[in-house]
């Protein structure tokens, strides 16, 4: 079947875009537009830019109907993280997501070893599916018998021999079936295949059991830790995050000396969020609150040089947070 409608992708970087057109022949004629600044794209596209700019946004006929995020880096700590914003975007304008990445990999360097994505990444996955009820998948960048990225542009992305399906093989099915989710029998078997690989995951990494830097208490807990450290602010507190039984409190061990800086921090507060907080659509439909925490922070220098301003990332701080405590105050994100 020929492809129906005219295709535009719209592109973080033109190499990005040539990759992408290549994975299906019904893309062989798409027009390539790389991603402009804040405020210069259209607004289909500005909407899908709210939380960072994404690898690939799929346009048919000026309707975005997929966002491609990939990265061939070893899933290692917050790096796996550091997008999930882009993603959590999409899923937030309805807009199916696809996030092309190593299960493992081998790292190397000084501290070489063999590195495996968090299972908590799918978790959050799974559970912006449910939330949005759009179609959402980490699909696997496969490795040779030696755990090393395959290389090659990801034209040829087949796992093994068990199981070929992949990214090529999913942009043709969504276009020849007019991108009906419910048809298109390889989101299935690409997501079946995402659960099979979260099974060989590590379980203690879907917890917060080894994170050192998060951690869930009763909100009044957390209040009391404010009446003794900031008392000032306890009249800025709204009551639905009094409201709310608990509080996960992510602390950002960032210094004023190097605070101008978002990656990984922004993107992997998405992911807690999903995992551990949200109850609805909305950021602020949560059932436990978010806190970022800055234990070496003024609020001064962050304001300095974190503004809440469309123009900049450091807009991303300010997203799915309730609160934002530093040394001598608060930020409340959404009043």
């Amino acid at each position: 079947m020929a492809a129906r409608g005219n295709f535009t992708i719209y592109c973080d970087d033109e190499h990005e875009g040539e990759w992408f057109r290549r994975l299906s022949p019904q893309l062989a004629n798409a027009e390539l537009i790389t991603l402009q600044g804040t405020g210069e794209n259209p607004p289909f596209i500005e909407r899908l830019l709210r939380y960072d700019r994404p690898d690939i946004i799929l346009v048919r006929d000026l309707t975005p109907v997929l966002v491609v995020e990939q990265t061939h880096e070893v899933p290692s700590g917050h790096n796996v993280g550091q997008r999930f914003g882009r993603l959590a975007n999409a899923m937030e304008e309805g807009v199916m997501a696809v996030f092309f990445i190593p299960f493992r990999a081998m790292k190397h360097g000084r501290f070489a070893s063999l590195c495996f994505m968090p299972r908590r990444f799918v978790s959050a996955i799974e559970r912006m599916r449910e939330i949005h009820d759009t179609p959402i998948l980490a699909v696997n960048w496969p490795v040779d018998e030696n755990d090393e990225v395959v290389m090659g542009g990801g034209e040829v992305i087949q796992e093994n021999d068990a199981f070929r399906v992949g990214l090529s093989e999913l942009i043709n099915d969504l276009i020849t079936n007019d991108f009906d989710y419910i048809n298109c029998i390889t989101i299935d078997a690409l997501w079946t295949r995402m659960l099979q690989l979260k099974e060989e995951l590590d379980p203690q990494t879907d917890t917060l059991e080894r994170v050192g830097s998060v951690e869930i208490i009763p909100t009044n807990e957390y209040l009391q830790r404010l009446r003794q450290h900031l008392p000032q602010v306890l009249g800025d507190i709204p009551d639905t995050f009094q409201a709310r039984e608990n509080t996960l409190v992510y602390t950002v061990g960032m210094t004023e000396e190097h605070c101008n800086r978002t990656d990984p921090y922004t993107g992997q507060q998405f992911i807690y969020d999903y995992q551990f907080c949200r109850n609805g659509r909305t950021v602020n439909e949560k059932h436990t609150n978010l806190v970022l925490y800055f234990p070496r922070i003024s609020i001064a220098r962050w304001q300095e040089t974190n503004p809440n301003v469309p123009e900049r990332k450091s807009r991303l701080w300010y997203m799915t947070a309730d609160l934002l405590e530093f040394t001598d105050h608060i930020i409340m994100a959404r009043p």
